[in-house]
C-alpha cells in the first residue's frame, strides 16, 4: 500500500441522522451566517466597501443591521486598497463609535505571499474574531502556483480561505469585482471564472438596474438561507446605505412544511411535550422519520424560542427523547420573555396570515404599533452600509 495514502473514512446514514452538531448562529440573520467565506460582488465605486465597512461596525457593536438581528462578535477588516489616513475619514463619515474589538489592516505591512500566516497569527492574538472582511480579493488572488486551468486556480484561491474558515469557525467576507458585461442572472456576472462561486458558501451582489435609477438591488444567494431580493438607496450625508424594501419572504418551512405546522399546533394545544421523539412524531402523525423531523425543528430552534418554544433533546438507550417548553408553562423564577399571544390551532394556522404574523420581521410590527407617520424607524437607528473613500463615495452619491 502507498504509504503516502490515507484511508477513506465511510460512514453511514444512520450513525449521521444521529449526530448533533453545535448549532453556529448567523451573525446577520436571514444574511450572513457565523461560519463560511461568502463573495460580496459589485461594479467599482457603486459603494461595496461602504456596505461592508458599515456591516462590520454593526456586527462588532452587536446592534441590528437594516431589520435584522445581529449576534456580536470582533471584526478584522482587512482594507488592502487604502492607507490608515483614509480608512479614518470613512469611519468618521460612518461610523457612531469607535470599538477596540474592531481591528484593522492596510495594505502596507500585508503579504499577499504569506497571508494566511499572517492571518493565523491574528487568530492567535485575538482569538474572539469572528469576521474577516477581505477588501478586496484581488490582493491575495493568484497568490498560488498556476495549474493552467483558471477554473481550478479560482477554485483553489477561494478554497483557501474557505479552508481557513472552517479552522476557526469564522466568517470570510471577500469583496470582489463583478464583469463589464451583464448577465441575466446577476451571480452570473462575477468576475473570474465560476471556481470562485463554486468553492464559497454564497454571494452578494449589489447593482443597478436601470441607469439613473437612485435605488440598486442587493442579491444574496447563501447555503442554508432564503434567496432574498432588497431594494437599498445610498444616504449620501449620511454615506450609508438605506434598506427601503424587502422581496423575498422571511418563512423559511414553519409555514410550509406539513409536519412543522403539525408540531405548532400540537405544541400550543398541549403546552408542550416531553417524551421520545418517536411518539411526539406518531402523535402529530408526522409524514417524515422522527430524525427529519427532530432535525427540522432544531434547525429552526433559534426563530422557535422567539415564538416562545424552547427545545431540548437528550440521546438515551432507548433512542432520543424531547423536551418542549412553552414559556408560559415555565416556572416564574426563570427569567423568559412572555410568548407571543398566536393561535396555533389546527383550523386558525391554515390561515397564512396567523403565519405571517410568526415570520413578519419586528420592524413591521413595531410599525404597527406606532402607527403610520412615526418615526419608528429613525429610532431603531435603520443600519446602513460602509467603506471606500469619502471622495469615492458611490454613484448615486453624485
Amino acid at each position: 500500500m502507498n504509504q503516502k495514502m490515507k484511508s477513506l473514512e465511510v460512514d453511514n446514514l444512520k450513525n449521521l441522522a444521529e449526530r448533533q452538531y453545535e448549532h453556529i448562529e448567523p451573525l446577520v440573520e436571514n444574511l450572513l451566517p457565523g461560519k463560511g467565506v461568502y463573495l460580496f460582488c459589485g461594479a467599482s465605486k457603486i459603494g461595496k466597501s461602504y456596505l461592508a465597512f458599515d456591516l462590520g461596525l454593526h456586527i462588532c457593536s452587536g446592534k441590528k443591521f437594516w431589520n435584522y438581528d445581529v449576534n456580536q462578535t470582533d471584526v478584522l477588516y482587512l482594507c488592502l486598497e487604502d492607507d490608515d489616513e483614509s480608512l479614518q475619514e470613512r469611519m468618521f463619515s460612518i461610523a457612531e463609535e469607535y470599538s477596540e474589538n474592531f481591528y484593522f489592516a492596510t495594505g502596507e505591512t500585508f503579504q499577499p505571499e504569506h497571508y494566511i500566516e499572517q492571518l493565523d497569527e491574528q487568530m492567535q492574538k485575538h482569538p474572539d474574531i469572528g469576521l474577516i472582511i477581505l477588501d478586496t480579493l484581488a490582493a491575495v488572488r493568484g497568490t498560488l502556483t498556476s495549474t493552467g486551468n483558471a477554473y481550478q486556480d479560482d477554485y483553489n484561491s477561494m478554497n483557501k480561505l474557505h479552508r481557513f474558515a472552517l479552522k476557526y469557525s469564522i466568517t470570510i467576507l471577500v469583496i470582489h469585482h463583478v464583469r463589464k458585461l451583464r448577465s441575466v442572472d446577476p451571480f452570473d456576472d462575477i468576475s473570474g471564472t465560476n471556481g470562485l462561486f463554486g468553492a464559497a458558501d454564497g454571494a452578494m451582489i449589489i447593482r443597478t438596474e436601470k441607469f439613473g435609477d437612485d435605488t440598486v438591488k442587493f442579491y444574496t444567494r447563501i447555503r442554508r438561507m432564503i434567496p432574498r431580493v432588497l431594494t437599498l438607496e445610498f444616504e449620501t450625508e449620511e454615506l450609508k446605505w438605506k434598506l427601503v424594501e424587502e422581496n423575498a419572504a422571511r418563512d423559511d418551512g414553519l409555514k410550509s412544511d406539513p409536519d412543522l405546522r403539525k408540531a405548532l399546533a400540537y405544541i400550543n394545544e398541549h403546552g408542550g411535550y416531553d417524551g421520545s421523539a418517536s411518539e411526539f412524531c406518531r402523535l402529530i402523525e408526522a409524514s417524515k422519520k422522527p430524525q427529519s423531523v427532530c432535525g427540522k425543528l432544531f434547525n429552526r430552534s433559534r426563530q422557535l424560542e422567539k415564538m416562545g418554544i424552547y427545545l431540548e433533546r437528550t440521546r438515551r438507550n432507548t433512542g432520543v427523547f424531547l423536551h418542549i417548553t412553552v414559556a408560559s408553562n415555565i416556572p416564574s423564577d426563570t427569567v423568559m420573555p412572555p410568548p407571543p399571544v398566536i393561535d396555533f390551532s389546527p383550523e386558525s394556522i391554515e390561515n397564512d396570515a396567523v403565519l405571517d404574523q410568526i415570520c413578519a420581521p419586528e420592524s413591521e410590527s413595531k410599525a404597527s404599533e406606532d402607527g403610520p407617520g412615526s418615526d419608528s424607524d429613525e429610532e431603531d437607528g435603520l443600519p446602513d452600509i460602509g467603506a471606500e473613500e469619502v471622495e469615492d463615495a458611490p454613484k448615486q452619491a453624485a
